[in-house]
C-alpha cells in the first residue's frame, strides 16, 4: 500500500523533465559565466592563475547565490514553506553546476599546466555545443542541422560572455 496518493505517470515524467531542465539550465549558466571569467585573464597572468581554483570559485559562488535566491523565492511563493519538489529542483541545479566544474577540472588536471586555460575554454565550448547538439537531435534534426544549431548555441553563449565582460568593464 502506498503512503499517499499515487502520482500519475505523466506527473512523474513531468517532474523528471523539470529536474533535467533545471540541471541543464544551471550547467549552461555556469559554463557561460566560467567562459566569461576565463577569457578576461590577461596573457601575462596565465602562468600565475590557478585555473582549477578559479573554476571552483566561480562555480561555488554562482551555485551559492542561486541556492540562496531559490530558497528565499521558494519560501516567498510557498507562504514560508519549501516544498520537497523545491528541494529536488535546487539539488538538480547544483548537480548541473557541479557537473560543469568537475568536467572542466578533470580536463585541466589531466593535461599540462602550459595549456590548462585553453583546455578549460575549449571544454566549456564543447560542453555548450554538446548541449546544443542534444537539443537539436532531441527535436528531430539531422546530424548536420544539429551541428549547425550547436554552433549557433555556442555563438550565442560566446556573445553573452563577451557582453557580460563589456558591461563589467573588462
Amino acid at each position: 500500500m502506498a503512503d499517499g496518493p499515487a502520482v500519475p505517470l505523466s506527473g512523474v515524467r513531468e517532474h523528471r523533465w523539470e529536474l533535467r531542465k533545471e540541471a541543464v539550465t544551471m550547467a549552461l549558466y555556469v559554463a557561460i559565466c566560467l567562459m566569461a571569467s576565463l577569457v578576461v585573464i590577461p596573457e601575462s597572468a596565465v602562468a600565475h592563475t590557478n585555473v582549477v581554483g578559479l573554476i571552483w570559485g566561480v562555480t561555488l559562488g554562482l551555485a551559492l547565490a542561486h541556492w540562496f535566491a531559490f530558497r528565499v523565492s521558494a519560501r516567498m511563493v510557498g507562504a514560508g514553506t519549501v516544498r520537497s519538489s523545491d528541494i529536488e529542483l535546487i539539488f538538480a541545479q547544483l548537480l548541473g553546476a557541479a557537473g560543469v566544474a568537475v568536467s572542466v577540472s578533470m580536463g585541466v588536471l589531466l593535461l599540462p599546466d602550459s595549456v590548462e586555460l585553453e583546455v578549460a575554454e575549449y571544454l566549456l565550448a564543447a560542453l555548450i555545443s554538446l548541449i546544443g547538439f542534444a537539443v537539436a537531435r532531441g527535436a528531430g534534426a539531422t546530424r548536420l542541422r544539429a551541428v549547425v544549431y550547436a554552433l549557433l548555441v555556442l555563438s550565442c553563449a560566446v556573445a553573452i560572455a563577451i557582453l557580460k565582460n563589456l558591461l563589467a568593464g573588462h
